[in-house]
C-alpha cells in the first residue's frame, strides 16, 4: 500500500528516543520531510546523519521541563513550512502512589507530557496544511492503574494527553485536520527499560501473563501505526484512541 506520505512535511517530538527513532526511518525511507526535536543534541546529530540528503527541514533541541527550552522548540515549529503531519512522542515516567506523591513531581510530568504537547500542537496548527495529521502517543496506564507500580502523575497525564488529541479533532475537523491517539502497551524502548532497571525481565513476565499474544510490543509496531494515521489514507479516521497492546487493554482486567 502507498501511504502517500513522499513530499509531506512532518514534525516529530520526541524524534531520538526508541518509538521516534524508528518513526524517522520509516519516514526517511517514504521521502517525507522532517522536523525533529529532541532533547540531547549529540542524539539529533546522530540521528540526522542517517538520513537521506534533503530529508531534514530543521532540528532542534531542549528540556522539555523547562519553560524557555519549551518556547525555543515551539519557535522552531512556528517557523516551519506548512505541516503536514504532527507527532508528539515524549514521555516523563515516575513512580509516584497518588497519596505520596508531591506537586512539584506533579507538574514536572505534567510539564513534559502535557504541557509540551499543548504548546507544541497549538503552534503546529498554526501552520498545518488542510490535510495535517496530528499523532499523540499514550500509554495503557492512561486506562489501567497497575497497583504493585503505581505511576499517578504519568497515568493521568497521559489521560490528560488523549483529551487534547480529541479536542484538535473536534476544534479543527472542519479544517480538513485529523487528530488521533496511540495506546501503547508494553513496548520495549530505552525508556521502559530505564524505568524497570534490573526488574525489567521479572515485570514484563508479570505483564505478559495478562497480554493475549504474549509478547512486548517494537518500536516498529507502534511507528507503523503512525505512519498509517499519518497518512492520505487515513482519512477518515479521526478523535479516536487506538490501543497498540497485544489485546491487553480488551480483557478488562
Amino acid at each position: 500500500m502507498d501511504l502517500a506520505l513522499k513530499g509531506r512535511t512532518i514534525a516529530i517530538a520526541g524524534s531520538t528516543a526508541g518509538i521516534g527513532s524508528a518513526l524517522t526511518a520509516s519516514l526517511d525511507r517514504e521521502h517525507a520531510r522532517l522536523l525533529l526535536v529532541g532533547g540531547r543534541p549529540e542524539r539529533l546529530s546522530a540521528l540526522a546523519r542517517t538520513l537521506s540528503p534533503g530529508a531534514l527541514i530543521d532540528m532542534v533541541s531542549g528540556d522539555l521541563r523547562s519553560e524557555s527550552d519549551r518556547n525555543r522548540c515551539t519557535a522552531a515549529l512556528l517557523g516551519s513550512v506548512e505541516l503536514d503531519g504532527f507527532v508528539f512522542l515524549p514521555a516523563e515516567l515516575r513512580t509516584d502512589a497518588f497519596t505520596d506523591a508531591r506537586s512539584c513531581e506533579f507538574r514536572e510530568t505534567f510539564d513534559v507530557n502535557v504541557f509540551a504537547a499543548f504548546e507544541f500542537a497549538q503552534a503546529a496548527l498554526s501552520v498545518a496544511s488542510s490535510s495535517a495529521s496530528f499523532v499523540f502517543v499514550s500509554s495503557i496506564d492512561a486506562h489501567r492503574h497497575p497497583h504493585h507500580m503505581p505511576s499517578a502523575s504519568y497515568d493521568s497525564s497521559k489521560r490528560a494527553l488523549e483529551s487534547i488529541s480529541e479536542s484538535i479533532a473536534v476544534e479543527a475537523g472542519s479544517r480538513g485536520i485529523r487528530s488521533n491517539s496511540i495506546i501503547p502497551g508494553l513496548i520495549r524502548t530505552p525508556m521502559t527499560e530505564d524505568f524497570f532497571g534490573q526488574e525489567f525481565n521479572a515485570e514484563r513476565l508479570r505483564f505478559l501473563d495478562a497480554v493475549p499474544l504474549g509478547r512486548p510490543g517494537s518500536p516498529e509496531d507502534i511507528s507503523n501505526l503512525i505512519m498509517f494515521l499519518l497518512s492520505p489514507v487515513a482519512g477518515y479516521v479521526n478523535g479516536t484512541s487506538i490501543p497498540v497492546d497485544g489485546g491487553f487493554l480488551c480483557q478488562g482486567l
